[in-house]
C-alpha cells in the first residue's frame, strides 16, 4: 500500500465556509468557489485593482485636473493662454502660497511638437509632466541660471532636427506638461511688477518661431476656478481621459496593465457596465481616504527634529524612486496635498529658493481643530534672507482654508505683527480674534479641520543644519 503523500507548503482544500477578514463569508463546495463566492471575489479584485490605481496616479490625476479647470473655469485651454493670479481661498489648488504671482498654463506638445517657452530674467518656475515628474527648472536653479531664456521643450520619441544653439534644449515623456511660473510682489505689496514680468512669457511651437502667435494673459485673482480631483466615479473618468490623450510610453507597462483590467485601455471607449461603476466609484472615496491618510499620518515622516511635530522634506523627492523601484506612498504622500515637483529642490543652495515645513497636528499629537485656538511661536531671527510666511489650509480641499477673511496667511512684509520683547512672533490660529494680537491672528472656522505651512524664502544655513526651527502649534 502506498504511504499517504506528507504535504508541507501545499494548501489544503478550503472548509465549506471560510470568513475573511476583508472579505467576509466565502462558501465552497468541493474546494471549488460558489457562484455567490466567485462574484464577490471579482468584485473585491476590481476594487482592490481600482484603488490600487486611485493611489498610483494621484500625481498623474492632479496634474490632469489642474489643467482641465484652467480650460473649464478661466478659459485657459492652450498654450497660448496662461492664468495670471495671486492665490486666495477661491484659487482651489493644492497648497498655493498667498505671497507668490503666479502664471500657470499647459504646454500641448501632441499638437505643438516641439514647443518653445521663453521667460525673462527674474521669474522662478518649473516643468512637470502629465504624472507630475520633473522635467526641468526655470529661474536660479535653472539651465537659465536666473538670467531667462529660450526653453524647447521636444515631444516623446522626437527625432526630427532641433536649433543647434541659442535653446536650453529638453526632451520628454508625455505630450502635456504644466507650467507653473513665479513672481513676487515687492516688500510693499506691489504685484505689478510682478504681473508684468509673467506677461513677458512666450509660448510658441518651434516651427512658428519666424512669427510666433500672440499671448492671452487671463486675470484668475479673486476668480474661483477649481483644479482639484474628485473623489467619485468622475475620477476615473478623467483618468481615462489622461490615458487616452498621453504617449502610450508615459506609464508603465504594469500599471497599463491593471488600467486595462479596470476598463481604461488607450484606443478604447470606457465603458463600464453598472457593477463596475458602483465598484470604481467606492474606490474612488476609500482610496482618497487612504490617500489623506498616508499623507497626513506618514509612517515614517521627515521631520525637523525629532519629537517634533513639523515635517519637512519627503524621501524619494522629487522622482520618489530609490533607482530600483517606485517609492508608492511617498507619492502618494507628496501628490495628496501639493502639485509640482522640482529638481532644484533636491540640493537647494543657501540664500537661494524656498524650503517648506508644514504639520497636520499640534504639539500634543491632535489633529488641528477649527474650535480650539492655538499659539504658533516663531523664534527670534527666522532664516530668510527675503521673507517667511505661513499659511492655513482646509485639510480636504487643501486649497487655501475659506474663513472669510481677505487671508488666510501671515508674512514677514506686514508690519502690523507685534513681535515678543525677545524678537520671537507669536501668530494666534482661532475662530475669534485674540484681544489685543488682532493682527497676529489667522482665524480658522469651527467643524473644518486645517494645517498650515511655513515657508522660509532665500532660506539660509540656519534651516538647513537645523540649528533654528519653529516650534510646535501648540493649544492654548
Amino acid at each position: 500500500m502506498r504511504p499517504p503523500i506528507v504535504t508541507i507548503t501545499a494548501p489544503s482544500a478550503p472548509a465549506d465556509e471560510v470568513t475573511s477578514a476583508f472579505l467576509g463569508s466565502l462558501t465552497f463546495t468541493d474546494g471549488y468557489p460558489t457562484p455567490a463566492t466567485t462574484d464577490r471575489l471579482y468584485d473585491a479584485l476590481d476594487y482592490q485593482r481600482a484603488v490600487q490605481m486611485v493611489l498610483r496616479n494621484t500625481a498623474g490625476h492632479g496634474m490632469h485636473s489642474f489643467r482641465t479647470g484652467l480650460a473649464r473655469d478661466l478659459g485657459v485651454d492652450n498654450p497660448r493662454a496662461m492664468a495670471v493670479f495671486h492665490a486666495d481661498a477661491h484659487s482651489l489648488m493644492l497648497t498655493p502660497n498667498s505671497e507668490t504671482i503666479y502664471g500657470a498654463t499647459f504646454l500641448d506638445l501632441g499638437a505643438d511638437g516641439p514647443t518653445v517657452v521663453e521667460v525673462p530674467p527674474g521669474l522662478l518656475g518649473l516643468v512637470d509632466d502629465m504624472w507630475m515628474r520633473p522635467v526641468e527648472d526655470i529661474g536660479p536653479s535653472g539651465p537659465d541660471g536666473g538670467q531667462g531664456g529660450k526653453y524647447l521643450f521636444l515631444p516623446p520619441g522626437h527625432e526630427g532636427p532641433v536649433p543647434d544653439a541659442g535653446h536650453f534644449v529638453v526632451p520628454t515623456q508625455t505630450y502635456g506638461h504644466w507650467l507653473l511660473l513665479r513672481a513676487f510682489a515687492s516688500p510693499a505689496g506691489d504685484a505689478a511688477p510682478a504681473y508684468d514680468l509673467l506677461k513677458r512669457t512666450r509660448i510658441y511651437p518651434l516651427a512658428a518661431r519666424d512669427d510666433p502667435p500672440p499671448m492671452r494673459f487671463v486675470e484668475a485673482t479673486g476668480k474661483t476656478f477649481d483644479t482639484i480631483s474628485p473623489n467619485d466615479f468622475r475620477y476615473f473618468e478623467m483618468l481615462a481621459e489622461l490615458i487616452e490623450a498621453e504617449h502610450e510610453a508615459a506609464i508603465d507597462p504594469e500599471t497599463a496593465g491593471v488600467l486595462r483590467a479596470i476598463g481604461i485601455e488607450k484606443g478604447k471607449p470606457f465603458a463600464p457596465d453598472d457593477r463596475l461603476k458602483a465598484i470604481l466609484t467606492e474606490a474612488a472615496r476609500d482610496g482618497s481616504f487612504m490617500a489623506q491618510a498616508i499623507s497626513y499620518a506618514p509612517r515614517s515622516p521627515e521631520l525637523v527634529r525629532p519629537g517634533s511635530a513639523w515635517m519637512a522634506g519627503i524621501h524619494g523627492y522629487p522622482t520618489f524612486s530609490d533607482g530600483h523601484r517606485t517609492l508608492i506612498d511617498e507619492l502618494v504622500f507628496m501628490a495628496w496635498f501639493a502639485t509640482g515637483t522640482a529638481k532644484g529642490m533636491v540640493t537647494p543652495r543657501p540664500g537661494t529658493g524656498s524650503q517648506y515645513a508644514w504639520t497636520f497636528k499640534d504639539g500634543d499629537g491632535a489633529w488641528l481643530s477649527g474650535e480650539k485656538t492655538y499659539r504658533f511661536r516663531i523664534p527670534p531671527n527666522p532664516p530668510a534672507k527675503d521673507f517667511w510666511s505661513v499659511v492655513a489650509y482646509d485639510n480636504w480641499t487643501r486649497a487655501i482654508l475659506d474663513n472669510g477673511e481677505d487671508a488666510a496667511s501671515k508674512n514677514s512684509y506686514d508690519k502690523a505683527i507685534r513681535p515678543n520683547d525677545d524678537g520671537s512672533i507669536d501668530i494666534v490660529f482661532a475662530p475669534e480674534p485674540p484681544g489685543g494680537r488682532e493682527s497676529n491672528w489667522i482665524k480658522t472656522v469651527p467643524g473644518k479641520g486645517w494645517f498650515a505651512i511655513f515657508r522660509l524664502y532665500g532660506p539660509l544655513q540656519p534651516w538647513f543644519d537645523r540649528s533654528w526651527i519653529p516650534e510646535d502649534i501648540t493649544p492654548t
